[in-house]
């Protein structure tokens, strides 16, 4: 068995979820290991029960599903990215729902790379088409990942506007990475993939379905240092994405609008609860997430100009004298959660303060 079979077989599995499935990974030596243990060494562990022993206990039942799965992966010459492989998305990796696996098509790493989310309304009008454009133009110098949900509406203008301003942009789908929907948007499909790419945590046999928008959303949201929502209802795919983000900590953005219209109930909410940040222009956004101009400069010493906060000082404290240190040592020594840990060494990340290395390890610049 192989480390892509074993993610299928966790995949196909039901009741594990991805939860369950890291806590098994995390507990063997390997993912492929998991199906070498005895059931019984896996008893102890949170929110494994009895009935998911037993499914776990039937997993061959799902050889053949595994089988043509890989096969139908490699037919569409679809690729993958491991959680823990150092190509893996640091962003994504932070968060304690990722999946083991991700699927993808394209040209993009994320090492060293600022992300943002952009997420709104398939209904919109001309002012939100206008905002999103602007506002991923703004960015253009700071060359961010853009990403969204390749759906009608703000998702695909910012998609359009990232390939317009020579910026590379990924696509987050709701399912194989075999097919395309919006059945639409396939014009964009060549150049996305060029430029950017496609991500999924559906395999080929997966096919289009509502319900995945959910999973589709907490991808859209964990992959990036912060979320900017252009125009949403009050309901809706947007403000899902919109309260993944906060539930991962990371930072969020909202455009205000017209009081009393409809097409932007959803970012008043947001920041009526003060769950996102009122923008009104990209700079407002640059300001926000701390990025710095001439960030191809180096070096501590001018780091040490970079304006931090009371916990972020204490994550340099710790850093400082050290060649690298893990997340949990640093959540340890400052007595911060891992969780908000987390989040610090991600706004750090994007001041350009601190490098991500393999194995949740860190150093500062």
């Amino acid at each position: 068995m192989n480390r892509l079979q074993a993610c299928l077989f966790l995949r196909f599995i039901p009741g594990l979820g991805n939860i369950r499935s890291r806590r098994l990974w995390e507990f063997s030596e390997s993912l492929e290991n998991i199906f070498e243990r005895s059931i019984e060494d896996f008893q102890s562990l949170e929110g494994i029960g009895t009935v998911h022993l037993e499914h776990l206990k039937g997993w061959k039942k799902h050889s053949d599903r595994v089988q043509k799965a890989e096969e139908n992966l490699h037919k569409n010459n679809i690729k993958t990215l491991f959680l823990g492989d150092s190509d893996y998305p640091n962003t994504l990796a932070f968060c304690p729902d990722a999946p083991l696996v991700l699927f993808y098509k394209g040209n993009f790493n994320f090492a060293q790379r600022k992300c943002i989310s952009i997420v709104g309304t398939r209904s919109g009008d001309s002012k939100g088409e206008k905002l999103c454009r602007e506002l991923v133009a703004g960015l253009q110098e700071f060359d961010p990942i853009i990403i969204s949900g390749f759906a009608r509406g703000i998702d695909i203008i910012a998609h359009d506007q990232a390939l317009k301003s020579d910026l590379t942009t990924i696509a987050c789908m709701a399912h194989g990475l075999d097919q395309v929907y919006p059945p639409e948007h396939r014009v964009f499909s060549d150049r996305i993939e060029q430029e950017g790419g496609f991500i999924s945590e559906f395999t080929t046999e997966e096919k289009f379905d509502r319900k995945h928008f959910l999973i589709l959303n907490r991808i859209i949201a964990g992959l990036s240092h912060a979320t900017v929502v252009i125009q949403s209802q009050s309901e809706g795919g947007s403000m899902i994405t919109a309260n993944f983000a906060h539930q991962y900590h990371r930072e969020l953005f909202a455009f205000p609008g017209e009081v009393g219209n409809s097409l932007h109930e959803g970012c008043h909410d947001l920041m009526r609860t003060q769950k996102a940040q009122l923008i009104t222009y990209a700079e407002e956004l640059i300001k926000g997430v701390g990025w710095q101009r001439h960030p191809e400069k180096k070096g501590i010493q001018k780091k040490l100009f970079v304006e931090l906060d009371g916990e972020e000082k204490a994550i340099f404290e710790c850093l400082k004298d050290l060649a690298h240190e893990s997340l949990d040592n640093n959540a340890l020594q400052t007595q911060i959660s891992v969780g908000k840990t987390a989040t610090l060494l991600l706004k750090l990340e994007m001041k350009g303060c601190v490098n991500p290395l393999p194995g949740k390890f860190f150093e500062w610049v």
